[in-house]
């Protein structure tokens, strides 16, 4: 399994770079590269352009369709690797953990996804497993300029996990998105 991790957005919300941001003694980058290094063949970074980031220990993969969204982070990943899945995240998702990544992936069984079912906000598809099978979905649907989740969960067969089966999980905090200043400083405290 290889590691994406979605950088490609505006951060128009945060007024700068999310990937940049110090978090526990180094970048959000950083940290999310040591968190997820050890469940992974690669940790990649899915960019819109290259140069963006220069970690040792990471691989930066350009969007195939700039500006199109995240669904770049599953064509990219796996035109890049000869993985069988990927485990997407984004930058801004700072206190998931490796333990509920791995978690996913022995629940994903047949399916082509394994997604997280959580509170309001419904499914979660940044900090979910994709199996090779959603790469030709994914870039079928970025060609018909269909960027959504959503219109890749109505083809794939996806494994929705419910939050009970992820007892001892704090979802909330695991899947809590920062995506403005006030967030991060709120959580930086």
């Amino acid at each position: 399994m290889v590691t994406v991790i979605l950088t490609g957005g505006a951060s128009r919300r945060m007024g700068r770079d999310k990937a940049t941001l110090s978090w526990n003694g180094g970048s959000m980058c950083q940290n999310l590269i040591n968190k997820y290094a050890p469940i992974s063949e690669a940790v990649a970074f899915s960019v819109n352009e290259r140069g963006r980031f220069a970690f040792e220990n990471a691989v930066e993969i350009v969007d195939r369709f700039p500006n199109e969204g995240p669904l770049n982070g599953i064509v990219s990943a796996f035109e890049e690797f000869s993985c069988d899945e990927i485990f997407l995240t984004g930058t801004d998702i700072p206190f998931g953990e490796a333990a509920l990544a791995q978690k996913l992936l022995e629940l994903i069984g047949a399916h082509d996804a394994c997604v997280i079912e959580h509170g309001a906000k419904g499914k979660e598809p940044l900090f979910a497993i994709y199996r090779r099978s959603c790469h030709s979905m994914a870039r079928e649907l970025l060609l018909q300029n269909r960027k959504s989740f959503k219109a890749l969960f109505e083809r794939a067969s996806v494994r929705y996990v419910a939050e009970r089966e992820l007892e001892g999980f704090d979802l909330d905090r695991l899947l809590a998105n920062i995506n403005t200043m006030e967030e991060y400083e709120k959580i930086s405290e």
